[in-house]
């Protein structure tokens, strides 16, 4: 089991941050709420400034978080620095969430192309490949991401997750097992479509390659019980403190 992954049981990750006490999402204000609420994972996305700094922010432009519709590739990082997020919050460095939360282990998604090597340089020059697990839709973006981090913690990417669920379907574990090395887990919704990804035979062919299920984005605690019961490792929650506590109480 990779580092990030230890100890072994289930992960409550907060969803870009934890935005229940009124904190914009992906701000070092959101992630510390969610840290003093007792979570240890939090998930994130990560794009880059125009020169080329690696910063937190999910949306391809930021007009539904700072009514401006740029994109942050447009900004320098001085620039991106004198916008509001709804008025109070302000767009982190990947540098500064690592170095502010030295014991959080965080989730990094990689939204765009030019993230990469922002990205890689600031987890190696912080030192916190074992703290981090990289992901993106994009295969291209995760497999040239993690051929320059060794040994760092990842999730599959889409290609990944469909000939998963293809290979379980077929009942070839053999092949399952060849698609997902080197995967550290699959973050995935309960279903997309008509695919379902909560069903016993892909959960058993997933967990018989030795990789972690975490389901996204799951806000009820009944269905975070329900996964929990058929195998999930965790869920990807915006209600992070409200299942800590669930969880804690139902001890």
């Amino acid at each position: 089991m990779k580092s990030y992954l230890s100890p072994a049981g289930f992960k409550i990750f907060a969803h870009r941050g934890s935005t229940e006490g009124g904190a914009v999402e992906n701000t070092l204000e959101a992630f510390r709420y969610a840290v003093d609420a007792g979570v240890t994972y939090l998930e994130t996305d990560v794009q880059a400034t125009k020169d080329g700094v690696a910063v937190l922010f999910h949306d391809s432009k930021l007009t539904r978080i700072a009514g401006v519709a740029k994109k942050v590739s447009d900004y320098t990082m001085d620039e991106l620095r004198s916008l509001k997020l709804h008025g109070v919050g302000r767009v982190p460095t990947l540098q500064e969430a690592l170095e502010r939360f030295p014991n959080a282990k965080f989730n990094l998604d990689l939204k765009t192309a030019d993230s990469i090597q922002p990205a890689v340089s600031v987890i190696k020059d912080t030192a916190s490949i074992d703290r981090v697990l990289v992901s993106s839709f994009s295969s291209a973006r995760r497999v040239r991401a993690i051929k320059q981090l060794a040994l760092v913690a990842t999730s599959g990417d889409m290609v990944t997750v469909l000939f998963t669920w293809l290979s379980s379907k077929l009942h070839w574990r053999s092949m399952t097992k060849r698609v997902l090395s080197g995967i550290s887990a699959l973050q995935i919704p309960p279903k997309a479509s008509i695919l379902r990804f909560d069903s016993a035979r892909f959960i058993a062919s997933v967990k018989a390659a030795g990789v972690e299920l975490h389901y996204w984005t799951i806000n009820d605690y009944d269905e975070a019980l329900r996964l929990k019961a058929l195998g999930a490792d965790g869920i990807v929650t915006d209600q992070s403190k409200m299942m800590i506590e669930r969880f804690r109480e139902a001890k």
